[in-house]
């Protein structure tokens, strides 16, 4: 029988994998929904909340919109998750990265934290930004990617915390590798059966119907990432049919749909708030048919 690589490691993760299905599940009553609120900053976008903020910092302005957005949403039990994406950030220099600092401080233990940085490389150098993500940032979660193999992985794999793979994501570039076929099978269905071994969970977009093989290969047992419901047009319930057998370990993600949801909005074109708890209340309408 074939062993696999660093066996002894995965085994002993699959222990602390229930913790963060506990925790998944714990947000997802609490709140009764999946929704997970991904914050991508951009300050084009950003518009004053109250007249004080038009004299901000660029620091002040990213951490007062997302907290009064985020408070909000909490409070009105909307959202499982927060996904901070690092790039975001990490565009505006010191500043972006102390807003981050601020964000994830701020919800620490208030809710999952997803940073969503996509990181995978050499074994040390995972190390290094596993220390960075988890250590350093507080995370709870991170993204990862494998393409590196099973040495780029294994650092992030620690006790009460979860990385999701990307497998099948939601940008229209997926195709170019993720859909390659490999002896009779495409790229990321590979990825997804390597979850069930080493304890992952999957980033997996709504712009495809490969969840469902997805969620058949993993036997909807492993925590899905699910971006791409909100601007990117993915189908909400296509997604939300393929995952209702064990609807709360996984988490659907709207980014700039939620937060700039007043680009759109009739009635609350300059209230970004009221504008982003408006277009929660529509997704968790139909979340909320499945929990």
């Amino acid at each position: 029988m074939h062993t696999p690589l660093y066996s002894g490691y995965f085994i002993l993760f699959s222990t602390q994998h229930l913790f963060m299905l506990k925790l998944l599940r714990k947000y997802s009553e609490e709140n009764n929904t999946i929704l997970c609120f991904g914050i991508d900053p951009r300050f084009e976008d950003i518009i004053p909340i109250h007249p004080i903020a038009r004299v901000q910092s660029p620091e002040e302005r990213i951490m007062n919109y997302y907290f009064e957005i985020t408070d909000k949403l909490l409070e009105e039990n909307q959202i499982a998750a927060i996904k901070p994406n690092y790039a975001y950030f990490a565009q505006y220099g010191f500043l972006g990265m102390s807003a981050l600092k601020n964000i994830i401080q701020r919800y620490k233990n208030k809710t999952l934290i997803i940073l969503d940085a996509k990181r995978g490389d050499i074994g040390k150098s995972s190390e290094a930004y596993a220390t960075e993500l988890y250590d350093f940032w507080g995370a709870d979660g991170s993204t990862v990617s494998p393409y590196m193999g099973a040495d780029s992985v294994k650092p992030f794999l620690r006790k009460n915390k979860l990385t999701y793979m990307l497998c099948r994501t939601s940008n229209k570039g997926a195709k170019d590798f993720e859909e390659l076929s490999c002896n009779g099978k495409k790229l990321y269905e590979y990825v997804a059966e390597k979850s069930l071994e080493w304890g992952c969970g999957l980033v997996v977009g709504a712009t495809s119907d490969s969840i469902k093989k997805i969620v058949s290969i993993t036997k909807n047992k492993v925590p899905l990432l699910i971006p791409g419901v909100g601007s990117q047009g993915g189908d909400l319930k296509m997604v939300l049919e393929s995952i209702k057998d064990n609807l709360s370990i996984h988490r659907i993600n709207s980014s700039s749909g939620i937060s700039y949801a007043y680009k759109k909005s009739k009635k609350y074109s300059d209230q970004p708030v009221e504008a982003a708890l408006e277009e929660c209340n529509k997704l968790n309408k139909k979340i909320r048919e499945y929990l």
